[in-house]
C-alpha cells in the first residue's frame, strides 16, 4: 500500500511523516499518505498568491471546462470514490454513493454558474441628476481561499469549498480532516488532470494544530471552515480582518 500523494500548487508531492488512515469500525488500515512539511505549506500558499491574478482573469469557459471535467470524472469513478469514503469514514456504501452523487452535482452546478456569473445592471435614474445613467455591478474574487473540512463528508464538504472557488476564479488551499484525507487527495488527483494554472489548488494533509498557521497567514484572505462551533468561533477570533465563512 503505497502512500497516496497530496498536492502542492497543483503538483503531486510526498512529505516526511507518514499518516496511516484506519477504518473507524475495526481500526484496520485502509490507506496511507504523508504530512506536508513546513516548506511544502509555504510553497502551496506562495503558489496560490502567485497565481491569483491569472486565476481571476481566467475566462469563464476555462473555469467551466475544468469543473465539468471534475464532475464527469467523479461520475466515471463513482464506485471507487464511494468505496474510499466508506473505508476511511465508515458510513454505509449507500450513503457514500449519495455523497458522490451530490459532489458530481456540486461541480456541475459550479460549472454552470461560472458561465453565467456576470454581474448586474442597476438603473440610476431614480435621482434626477442621474437621468440616462446606469451602473454595472461586478463581483471579483477577494483572493486565495483556505478551506478547512471535517471528517463526516470527506468528499462533498471539500467540493462545497473547491467548486465555488474555482468557479469565480480564485485559488484554494484545502486542509482536509486528518481522519479522512484520502478522498480529498483523490479529488486532487482529478483536479490535476485539468488545465487549471499551476498554483490554483493545493490539498495538504496536516494535523489540526497546524491549521492555525494557515488561518493567520495574510496571503489567504478568505477562510471557509466547516466543523465544530467552538473551533469556528476560535478561527473567527484569530482572523478578525479576514472574510471568515463558518
Amino acid at each position: 500500500m503505497e502512500p497516496r500523494a497530496f498536492y502542492v500548487a497543483g503538483r503531486p508531492a510526498h512529505g516526511e511523516d507518514e499518516l496511516t488512515v484506519t477504518h473507524p469500525y475495526d481500526g484496520q488500515p485502509v490507506g496511507r499518505t504523508t504530512l506536508a512539511t513546513a516548506d511544502q505549506v509555504e510553497a502551496a500558499v506562495a503558489g496560490a498568491t502567485r497565481v491569483a491574478a491569472e486565476a481571476a482573469a481566467l475566462p469563464a469557459h476555462a473555469r467551466a471546462a475544468a469543473l465539468d471535467h471534475v464532475s464527469r470524472r467523479l461520475a466515471e469513478r463513482a464506485d471507487e470514490v464511494a468505496a474510499l469514503i466508506t473505508a476511511e469514514n465508515g458510513k454505509p456504501v449507500k450513503w457514500a454513493k449519495a455523497e458522490v452523487g451530490r459532489a458530481i452535482s456540486t461541480f456541475r452546478w459550479a460549472a454552470e454558474e461560472a458561465r453565467r456569473f456576470s454581474g448586474d445592471l442597476q438603473r440610476l435614474d431614480t435621482d434626477p441628476a442621474a437621468t440616462g445613467r446606469i451602473a454595472l455591478v461586478r463581483r471579483v474574487p477577494r483572493g486565495p481561499v483556505l478551506g478547512i473540512t471535517p471528517f463526516n463528508f470527506p468528499l462533498n464538504l471539500v467540493a462545497h469549498k473547491v467548486a465555488p472557488a474555482l468557479a469565480v476564479g480564485t485559488p484554494i488551499v484545502v486542509k482536509p480532516a486528518p481522519a479522512t484525507p484520502l478522498t480529498a487527495l483523490l479529488l486532487g488527483e482529478i483536479l490535476a488532470e485539468t488545465d487549471l494554472p499551476e498554483g490554483m489548488f493545493s490539498v495538504l494533509p496536516l494535523p489540526n494544530e497546524r491549521a492555525a498557521e494557515l488561518v493567520a497567514d495574510p496571503r489567504l484572505p478568505v477562510v471557509s471552515f466547516t466543523g465544530s462551533g467552538p473551533v469556528g468561533a476560535a478561527i473567527r477570533r484569530a482572523a478578525p480582518d479576514k472574510h471568515v465563512t463558518l
